[in-house]
């Protein structure tokens, strides 16, 4: 069937070109402008309508009409179904499109909620940083301030502090002159009463009050004198740490290192159970300060509040330690050495009628191991207490039997503790067991050489069993209340500790004196010059506490010297003042001294 015209046809295409260029470019304009949807989607809807009215109403093919234009027909219809189909799909994917921009509307909407959102939590972050800022800032101000007014206070502590020890040192001062003072006072009375008694050929009676022993000379007391908080510095508050000694059951005091105005001190406390009398406190004191000998521990001060007394430090130990535990063993020759000096020392208390009173290894401290040199410690440590009270434990071995039933003091009991170390330097044994053993060697039951300590050196064994009979002698001649009077069995001492010492080659008994001079026909150290080195015959007291020959301390003074030839130290003063007692014992000795010295054998 053919169409006579192609004009229905043609009209028909040009009717559905224009109509698929519209849905196209709605479609498009949808993409582009979301606004203009509904116009696209209602275009395509309209060309859907147009082509489904095509479909089912279908021109009427042309009776005169060719076999062409059926074809035409043919395809025309053929384009309209396919007009159809891309027109359903360009609607879905109108619809999926819009569908896609509404969600990219929530989504921008949701965004924009949440960046509301957040901007309003950084502005809320914001205020609070700045408030917290400005508090900080305040809290920062109040401890600046607070700062500052505690350093102000502390400021002030100090200040308060360095005027109190200021203070405390003038008021301690002003003690030790005070009480330098009224020491020359009472020298100067005892000096005119001696005078006195001179004059009308009077003995000076001995003072029974005085404990552990009289006062016998005119030397200057010149000692510090020490606050409790000034002890307290010095050994760290008394640190356990820095205890040194009295740690022992039975011990009447403890003894701590220090250090004390630059020097090295021990101070020594009496324990709190310990009842002290404060007079016999202080005359000890002052026993104990006008005891000046190179083998004397030298007092350096007394604190009567703390109940202390501080001396110099000897930093070598005890005799007690080295004789005893795991210390080097201690060679003969210095066992000699520390028997010498211990028996130097006594006789020059006992010139100045001093009595130590508590003679015993643990009180024979030395300078170093090598034992250059000793010093005797614990002199007036029985006149510290009211009562006195009787040693217990070992330090009972050494007291001598009468003082057990009297209790009085005398240089006899000094003499007895001396044989007793001799003793134990001998044997190296403990007091008890030494004194038994040498009594058994006397007897002859046991051969001196199982008695003598063996870690001693080879020691020359007649001069060991003539130190042990010395010994035995001292205890026996106390004990047995024999003839020989206590300077005389220190005399004889000094001779046999001489000759022991002398066996000792390249060693002589001048080694451990302080005497080298060959005129001193075997003298006490202490009747010596310090400067000299020879007996002295006018003895004078400087202001150090040391006694001199009076010519060469003047000598000493006029050369431009203010400092003591024995220490170092600034002198306090440079008079000189006479040492009567000191004098008397030289004259004496001059006079009595034996040609030759008689050996217990």
């Amino acid at each position: 069937m053919h169409h006579d015209s192609p004009d229905p046809m043609m009209a028909a295409s040009f009717q559905r070109t224009p109509s698929r260029d519209d849905s196209d470019n709605a479609t498009d304009h949808s993409v582009e402008d979301s606004g203009h949807e509904g116009a696209a989607e209602g275009g395509s809807s309209a060309v859907v309508q147009s082509l489904q009215d095509v479909e089912e109403d279908p021109p009427t093919p042309s009776h005169d009409g060719s076999e062409e234009a059926g074809d035409m027909e043919d395809a025309l219809y053929e384009k309209l179904k396919d007009a159809i189909m891309e027109a359903g799909s360009l609607r879905h994917e109108a619809y999926e499109e819009t569908r896609r921009r509404q969600k990219a509307d929530r989504d921008l909407a949701d965004v924009s909620m949440m960046a509301r959102d957040a901007e309003s939590s950084y502005h809320g972050e914001a205020r609070r940083r700045k408030e917290m800022e400005e508090s900080l800032a305040r809290e920062r101000a109040a401890v600046e301030q607070d700062r500052r007014e505690l350093d102000a206070i502390l400021e002030k502590i100090r200040e308060v502090d360095n005027r109190s020890a200021e203070l405390e040192l003038q008021i301690s001062d002003s003690g030790r002159v005070m009480g330098e003072l009224d020491v020359r006072m009472s020298e100067s009375c005892s000096v005119l009463d001696a005078l006195r008694r001179e004059h009308r050929g009077e003995e000076p009676a001995a003072d029974e009050e005085s404990m552990p022993a009289v006062d016998g000379g005119d030397q200057s007391v010149s000692f510090l004198q020490l606050g409790l908080l000034e002890l307290e510095e010095a050994t760290d508050r008394f640190n356990e740490s820095t205890m040194i000694g009295g740690a022992s059951a039975g011990s009447r005091g403890r003894v701590y290192r220090g250090s004390l105005r630059g020097m090295s001190v021990a101070v020594k406390m009496i324990c709190p159970d310990v009842a002290v009398h404060e007079a016999r406190f202080g005359r000890a004191v002052d026993a104990i300060a006008r005891a000046r000998h190179p083998n004397i521990v030298a007092l350096v001060g007394a604190c009567p509040e703390a109940r202390a007394v501080v001396h110099e430090l000897v930093p070598g130990g005890s005799l007690e330690d080295r004789l005893g535990g795991e210390a080097p063993p201690l060679p003969w020759h210095a066992r000699c050495g520390i028997a010498y000096r211990t028996c130097s020392a006594l006789a020059y208390l006992h010139s100045t009628a001093t009595v130590h009173g508590d003679v015993r290894p643990t009180n024979i401290l030395l300078e170093d191991e090598q034992c250059s040199s000793s010093k005797l410690a614990g002199l007036g440590m029985p006149g510290f207490v009211a009562p006195p009270q009787l040693p217990s434990g070992v330090a009972l071995a050494y007291v001598e039997p009468r003082y057990l039933a009297t209790g009085e003091l005398t240089p006899q009991c000094d003499v007895h503790a001396l044989g007793v170390v001799l003793l134990c330097l001998v044997t190296g044994m403990p007091a008890f067991a030494a004194k038994k053993a040498a009594q058994k060697a006397n007897d002859g039951s046991t051969p001196w050489h199982e008695v003598v300590d063996a870690t001693a050196g080879g020691w020359p064994m007649e001069r060991a069993t003539e130190v042990a009979l010395l010994g035995l002698k001292c205890c026996d001649a106390v004990e047995t209340g024999g003839p020989h009077r206590p300077a005389e069995l220190l005399d004889e001492a000094l001779s046999v500790l001489e000759a022991a010492t002398d066996a000792t080659p390249g060693r002589t008994w001048s080694s451990l004196s302080a005497s080298t001079a060959s005129d001193s026909g075997g003298a006490p150290s202490y009747f010596l010059c310090p400067i000299l080195k020879e007996v002295m015959r006018d003895p004078q007291i400087a202001g150090d506490g040391f006694t001199y020959e009076a010519e060469a301390m003047k000598e000493w003074l006029g050369s431009g010297h203010d400092t003591s030839p024995m220490t170092n130290l600034k002198l306090p003063t440079d008079e000189l003042m006479p040492n009567h007692a000191l004098r008397a014992a030289i004259q004496e000795w001059r006079h009595t001294r034996p040609s030759t010295f008689q050996r217990y054998q």
